[in-house]
């Protein structure tokens, strides 16, 4: 064979190797992620930087805001994630079930986080990424922060009353119309209970559409508004919350709205989400130190 042929020959060799995926085995250096509390989770680890493409609303943590979108939770653009050349695509369980077989489909890996419907669910996340991420070390301190800062508020509030608590996630904007509220079984709820609460819904659903009627017949203690798109018209959203008298947490001055979404966030925020909590329901006690790494 003719030296320059020979040449020519290792050269596309040495392509196509290069050109190879990455080994199941080893960590992934680009990946997609398609929930944003996963996006969260690789950042804490401190491998943000394998991440080059997110779903909308990835707001943990900021810098998530200048990659490449991909589309939305229940519905990514399949050619903008296959266009980001991924040697891996994170994605949670429940999205593996609507749209995984698509993804393999079109060669690509993906890894397929089991849940979050827990506060041991998402410590498992943590754990589970750092293995995949070579980062078990990074994953312990994460874990161990997260267990220590929960742990820290529910000493703070274990001795205090109870109080019933609304969570309120949702409505009409202008109108106390088309509630939604965080129901029970999830980690929405341990949050809430950590923080020296009870959730007055039992309902086991992850939220529900509350009427006024029905807000009124559960009578809270505390109302809880997330509202983190209007952050300053608190004023105003709590004038519309006293288009409802008879409520006692009205009555009583116990309507307080939210405007981050720390306690919405299936990842490591979850420390600083109980926190928050605890500070509008005992603020006798003090809030609790977690933070969102």
């Amino acid at each position: 064979m003719p030296s320059a042929v020979k040449r020519i020959f290792l050269i596309a060799i040495l392509f196509a190797l290069a050109c190879v995926p990455s080994s199941a085995d080893e960590p992934p250096a680009r990946m997609v992620s398609l929930s944003p509390s996963l996006t969260h989770i690789v950042y804490a680890l401190g491998e943000f930087d394998r991440i080059v493409g997110v779903t909308i609303y990835s707001e943990f943590p900021p810098e998530a805001a200048n990659l490449p979108n991909v589309g939305g939770w229940v519905n990514p653009n399949f050619e903008a994630v296959v266009a980001l050349r991924p040697d891996a695509v994170l994605l949670m369980k429940d999205q593996d079930a609507m749209f995984g077989d698509k993804l393999r489909s079109l060669g690509l890996r993906t890894v397929i986080v089991n849940g979050n419907d827990s506060v041991a669910d998402i410590i498992g996340t943590v754990t589970f990424l750092g293995r995949l991420l070579n980062r078990e070390d990074k994953a312990k301190e994460v874990t161990g922060h997260i267990e220590a800062s929960l742990a820290s508020v529910k000493k703070k509030t274990e001795n205090l009353p109870r109080k019933k608590v609304l969570l309120v996630v949702g409505r009409n904007p202008g109108t106390l119309e088309d509630i939604y509220v965080i129901g029970r079984n999830n980690y929405i709820n341990e949050l809430i209970e950590i923080a020296g609460g009870e959730n007055v819904v039992e309902n086991e659903r992850f939220s529900i559409k509350l009427t006024r009627e029905a807000i009124l017949a559960l009578d809270p203690d505390v109302i809880i508004e997330v509202n983190h798109e209007q952050p300053d018209k608190e004023e105003e959203i709590l004038g519309i919350w006293k288009g409802l008298p008879e409520s006692r947490a009205v009555r009583n001055g116990e309507v307080y709205i939210l405007p981050t979404t720390v306690v919405l966030h299936p990842s490591q925020i979850i420390a600083e989400g109980a926190g928050v909590l605890a500070g509008l329901l005992h603020p006798e006690a003090g809030e609790g130190n977690g933070n969102d790494n």
